[in-house]
């Protein structure tokens, strides 16, 4: 939950994936991925989030998940 999150939480990586200071929290590969090439096509870019919306959540816990026709 974003009130969970603090600057002590989030994890600094460089674009290799790799831990630049020390934290106990563990890199998100998949969101590794979406951040990295970010990072890479916009050099100027300080900062990448991204969020999971309530419908986006809602659609992929259901047992058909998203159908193709969408």
């Amino acid at each position: 939950m974003f009130d969970e999150i603090t600057a002590l939480s989030i994890v600094k990586i460089d674009l290799d994936g790799n831990k630049r200071d020390d934290s106990p929290f563990p890199v998100n590969r998949a969101g590794f991925i979406i951040h990295s090439a970010i990072h890479s096509a916009h050099e100027d870019a300080q900062c990448v989030m991204h969020t999971h919306t309530r419908a986006g959540t809602a659609v992929s816990a259901q047992e058909e998940g998203l159908l193709s026709l969408s």
